[in-house]
């Protein structure tokens, strides 16, 4: 999953969708989800799951990463049907059908919601130290996911994973989450201390992060 790749999308997009709100596109997303949860029929599922499809489409999100980003509870999924005994065919399209429209709603919201809007729009209504916060540990995502491609390299390098080799390959992974919590511990400690040289106090503002 390409991170940088989705951001770019969100930022850059020109669609209607796009174009929206981010105080209105919240509102649906929390509506949606509502509507979801609260109604347990196929037909109500499958039409928010469809009508959800045929707005990304409109919107000109990439279907070649869209649709594997919503497929990936599938997996999950199947684990779970295969767990539970007395499962009926109604309960089993519910759930799927569920899951696949909520995680299309999120994604869909993602991909056409820049992060900028997005902390914007909720400083308007949370705490500055918590809108912080989250801005904080969505930075964090893409620092740490470059520090986990780092270590996969550097595994691979190493031999990678050998499980004729379980003592080997176990001292990998512990190395590899190692450096990992290390590297997270630094880099917070490096953004802490460039905060505080700029004067930081606990809040962030945005610029036209309402529209």
């Amino acid at each position: 999953m390409d991170l940088y790749y989705i951001d770019y999308i969100s930022v850059s997009g020109r669609s209607w969708l796009h174009r929206a709100p981010a105080g209105i596109k919240m509102l649906a997303l929390v509506a949606i989800i509502t509507v979801l949860l609260a109604f347990e029929s196929i037909s109500i599922e499958a039409g928010i799951a469809l009508s959800i499809l045929a707005m990304a489409v409109s919107a000109r999100i990439p279907m070649r990463l869209y649709l594997p980003l919503i497929l990936y509870p599938v997996v999950f999924l199947v684990i779970l049907f295969l767990s539970i005994e007395g499962l009926t065919w109604h309960a089993t399209g519910i759930i799927g059908l569920r899951v696949l429209a909520l995680t299309g709603t999120v994604v869909l919201f993602l991909m056409t919601t820049s992060y900028p809007r997005i902390f914007g729009t909720l400083s308007r209504v949370l705490p500055g130290f918590l809108v912080a916060a989250l801005f904080f540990t969505y930075r964090s995502i893409f620092l740490i996911a470059d520090s986990v491609v780092n270590v996969r390299i550097a595994m691979h390098l190493r031999g990678g994973i050998d499980w004729k080799r379980p003592m080997a390959t176990l001292r990998n992974f512990g190395m590899a989450l190692g450096h990992i919590m290390i590297h997270s511990i630094d880099m917070s400690q490096r953004m802490a201390d460039g905060l505080a040289v700029r004067g930081f106090a606990n809040r962030i503002y945005y610029l036209d992060g309402g529209k």
